[in-house]
């Protein structure tokens, strides 16, 4: 279901899912051979009948809803990827637990400025949390500085509270439009660019192999989606 089929404005939430979805299709196309799922964890998982009834705000809410603001949010968790293929225990599967932050509406944007943004908006607040990723979409006009924002992350005191940083801009217009993404934390790695042909052939013959999202998963496992200088996902 798209956005104008559901007849939604461009809320955050929208910006939000598009970055989701674009994020994962740059994490696909270095890896062709995996295809993850984006999904939602939900609030009140195993709570009983009684429970909703008296918190109806907890309830699931309608897929129609799907493009409104904090829609499938759960604390400092915007959405779940989940790759689509794996162990046939569907619990087993690994759950990479992501967060988005939208750079917009910036008066005078650049790379100083949006390390700036970025310490302001999710650094000087965020806990500690080595089970969260952070995804940054570059929204605006602007020139940007991958290697600028890695080091400051790399080398802030105390140390950035996110397990992995991603950053995703686009490039051009139209037809001509393409994506980068690189890992800034907890090291620099370019991923493959992603053009708007490349999008498209991800997109078709896309079967679910998984059936429903799990609802957890272990802290000790702390699966990382980008490793030993390789931009993968395990």
């Amino acid at each position: 279901m798209t956005r104008n089929q559901a007849g939604t404005a461009n809320t955050k939430r929208c910006r939000e899912i598009l970055t989701a979805c674009l994020f994962t299709l740059c994490l696909e196309k270095n890896e062709e051979n995996k295809r993850f799922l984006i999904g939602f964890q939900s609030r009140c998982h195993g709570k009983p009948r009684a429970f909703l009834a008296a918190n109806p705000h907890l309830a699931r809410r309608p897929v129609t809803e799907l493009f409104t603001d904090e829609f499938g949010e759960h604390g400092d968790i915007d959405v779940i990827l989940v790759p689509d293929f794996g162990p046939e225990d569907l619990s087993d599967r690994e759950i990479h637990q992501c967060q988005i932050l939208g750079y917009l509406g910036r008066k005078n944007p650049g790379p100083y400025d949006l390390v700036t943004f970025v310490e302001e908006k999710k650094l000087r607040y965020s806990p500690p949390d080595n089970d969260l990723r952070l995804v940054i979409n570059i929204e605006q006009k602007t020139e940007f500085d991958p290697g600028l924002l890695s080091a400051y992350l790399q080398g802030r005191k105390p140390s950035c509270p996110y397990s992995q940083v991603f950053l995703l801009g686009q490039v051009g217009d139209n037809e001509d439009r393409y994506w980068l993404c690189w890992q800034l934390y907890p090291e620099l790695i370019p991923f493959k660019a992603l053009s708007l042909s490349s999008l498209r052939s991800l997109l078709p013959d896309r079967k679910t192999h998984c059936e429903f999202v799990p609802g957890g998963t272990s802290r000790a496992a702390r699966p990382t989606m980008v490793q030993e200088s390789v931009p993968q996902l395990d």
